[in-house]
């Protein structure tokens, strides 16, 4: 699979044809940081809101996801999976957080988080060191 030239991010990075999923963990990642605000402001429909951003978030293009799929070779599964479980945990958490539950919107927003843990704590060093250059 020939891969084409990279990209350079905004963050100066170069990321060898993963941009758009780069971009779209940045997204994912604001999308976090607001959920938190409106936990803290106890605005349930803010926090589903951004919930179904992340459960509901774009996919990279085909040639992208077959560059990350190829990379996680024989854990591709493992990746899947992870992905799996952070769209099953956002969707979880916006529909508790309909539900205008303080206490099930914590609890739900620190599943989400650990899934995006593990999977970073699986994958994020391989992947940067794969992908990235100029570190």
């Amino acid at each position: 699979m020939a891969v084409g030239p990279a990209q350079a991010s905004e963050d100066g990075h170069d990321h060898d044809g993963v941009h758009e999923f780069h971009e779209t963990m940045e997204e994912l990642g604001e999308h976090t940081e607001r959920i938190v605000k409106a936990i803290n402001h106890e605005d349930w429909q803010w926090v589903a809101k951004e919930a179904r951003a992340i459960a509901d978030h774009p996919r990279p293009p085909a040639e992208e996801r077959q560059r990350i799929m190829a990379f996680a070779g024989d854990r591709r599964a493992e990746f899947q999976d992870y992905d799996h479980a952070a769209h099953q945990a956002a969707a979880d958490l916006a529909d508790v957080a309909a539900m205008e539950d303080g206490r099930e919107v914590i609890r739900a927003f620190a599943d989400l988080q650990a899934t995006c843990l593990d999977c970073h704590a699986s994958f994020r060093e391989d992947f940067r060191a794969h992908f990235y250059t100029g570190k």
